[in-house]
């Protein structure tokens, strides 16, 4: 026999087995069965809402069911283990035998799906969708359909996070077909998301070291200073009176430090402007008031100035004896005495 052949066989004597289990223990609510294959043999677990009537008085029902399978369906070794439902009413395929049992008893093929439908909502299931085929109120079949909640349709999700079942009812005007699908609570579905909330990242504070500036340094030891000889009075005088007197702590103002003459030297100094009889003056850098017009004759670093020489005109006008000499553009009493000269 080929592989295909042997998977085949095996999915139908699934399919039978599942059909005799149902006829069997139908007075013991079945509701499914797994079948797992072992090195030590075949296990077989069977879900009914009344296990004991699985078991039977003795065991005595197990040990037909295990001799059954052993001789009609050719299982190595098989094993049967017999589990309870816990909520019967989120059974897909307890919820449809119950179905096929209310119509063949005569119920009214809307009142027992809806009723079967309320009971499963109410168990808490998230969605619920029951399907009644075949020939409901007359000589032609037909197809109901009711649904509540959320349920899909299609696709993987079909597959893992819907529970079917499927039951037959056997009526005088014919078979009618009893599908149940059941979301059970607590599934996750593929179009649920959330949104997490993520807080806000807390602001580092960084202590930034602080330098002290050169007037803060000097204020710093001058008041150490101070201290010190604060401290050394108070010695001197301990030792000639003999009493210990402590002392107060003051709070010295902060020195400017003045620059010396050699941290100012080689720095320019702003001019000063003045207007004396009509010419502008200035002065700066050491010398004395001069014509603004000057040109200043600019000293090379490292090299003393050169003296410059002083050309000089004179006249006489009006008695007055005048001159004109480098510095000076214009005529003045030679008896004016110069600045600086």
């Amino acid at each position: 026999m080929t592989v295909e052949r042997k998977f085949v066989q095996q999915g139908l004597n699934r399919a039978r087995m599942d059909e005799y289990f149902a006829r069997e223990l139908e007075r013991a609510g079945y509701a499914g069965m797994e079948m797992n294959r072992t090195p030590m043999g075949t296990q077989i677990t069977i879900f009914a809402e009344k296990p004991g009537m699985v078991i039977g008085k003795g065991g005595k029902v197990v040990r037909k069911l295990t001799k059954d399978m052993d001789q009609y369906y050719d299982l190595d070794n098989p094993q049967i283990d017999v589990q309870s439902v816990g909520i019967p009413e989120l059974n897909a395929q307890l919820m449809a035998s119950r179905i096929a049992s209310a119509l063949e008893r005569g119920w009214y093929f809307r009142k027992a799906a809806h009723s079967t439908l309320r009971r499963i909502i109410g168990a808490g299931a998230i969605g619920c969708r029951i399907v009644l085929s075949g020939k409901l109120t007359g000589p032609r079949s037909r197809i109901e359909k009711v649904v509540e909640g959320y349920i899909v349709h299609a696709g993987k999700p079909a597959e893992e996070i819907v529970h079917h079942g499927f039951a037959t009812a056997v009526r005088k005007l014919g078979t009618i077909g009893c599908s149940v699908q059941i979301v059970l609570p607590g599934t996750v579905l593929p179009d649920v998301f959330s949104l997490v909330e993520v807080e806000p990242p807390e602001h580092v504070i960084v202590e930034e070291t602080g330098i002290a500036t050169a007037e803060e340094t000097i204020g710093a030891e001058v008041a150490i200073t101070e201290v010190e000889v604060a401290t050394e009075a108070m010695g001197e005088g301990s030792a000639t009176s003999g009493t210990i007197q402590t002392p107060t702590p003051s709070i010295t103002q902060p020195i400017t430090k003045t620059p010396s003459p050699v941290e100012t030297e080689g720095t320019p100094t702003k001019p000063e402007t003045r207007n004396a009889n009509g010419i502008w003056e200035h002065r700066h850098d050491g010398l004395d008031w001069h014509a603004m017009a000057i040109a200043h004759k600019q000293a090379k670093p490292g090299k003393p100035q050169e003296p410059t020489q002083i050309e000089e005109e004179s006249r006489v006008k009006d008695g007055v004896t005048e001159h004109k000499h480098t510095g000076f553009d214009y005529w003045h009493p030679i008896s004016r005495v110069h600045k600086g000269a």
